[in-house]
């Protein structure tokens, strides 16, 4: 059968450009639903994974603020603890000096004791000099043989070392004849334990009255 067109040129050109319009069908199937509920499933996951993580990050900020926080007072702490510790410091310093202060009286407490303690009796001591390790004695007394008891005490005391008689003068003070002498000995560091068992105790109250300058 012969099918003749009789529509115009222009129409069947019209009729041959048209395009189709597109249409929406809706998935068949179960595999489609399945599709379908695994993406919710995975955006729904991906959601909660999200919430998760800004929940944690806010809670690493507040442990940060804290924690930093923390730090301050710490560091509050440890300038404390270094201003104590310069206290302690300069403290220890200051006793040192009154250690030392107080080694040095004792040491003067010693050498005053046993020098008192070996002055024979009727000898008097004018004048006393030290001079780092060196003492000067100068004093007076009725004769030779007191100067020389003297000086072996002052031999036979561990403190004292070199005991050398440098002058004897004779002279006459209210009327009465006296030796006038000059010694010299070097001081000798003694354990404190040995000064405590020979230091002198309170003596018996001996003449040594009736001379005086």
């Amino acid at each position: 059968m012969v099918r003749i067109n009789l529509l115009p040129k222009e129409e069947k050109v019209r009729a041959r450009v048209e395009i189709p319009r597109p249409v929406i069908k809706m998935p068949t199937g179960i595999g489609n639903y399945l599709g379908i509920v695994l993406i919710i499933l995975i955006v729904i996951i991906l959601s909660v994974i999200h919430i998760r993580q800004k929940r944690a990050i806010a809670q690493l900020k507040i442990n940060i603020e804290e924690t930093r926080r923390e730090l301050r007072k710490l560091d509050e702490v440890v300038k404390l603890v270094k201003e104590l510790d310069r206290k302690r410091r300069d403290l220890d310093a200051r006793i040192e000096i009154i250690r030392d202060l107080n080694r040095g009286r004792f040491e003067k407490a010693k050498f005053l004791y046993t020098l008192s303690s070996l002055l024979p009796d009727y000898c008097w001591i004018q004048n006393l000099d030290v001079k780092g390790k060196t003492v000067s004695i100068k004093g007076i007394t009725f004769s030779n043989q007191v100067i020389a008891a003297f000086m072996r005490k002052l031999q036979g005391e561990r403190m004292f070392q070199n005991v050398e008689l440098k002058s004897i003068v004779g002279k006459e003070v209210e009327k009465h004849s006296v030796m006038e002498f000059d010694l010299s000995t070097s001081i000798v560091s003694v354990p404190s334990s040995h000064m405590e068992k020979t230091m002198p105790k309170v003596r018996s109250s001996k003449s040594r009255k009736g001379i005086t300058k």
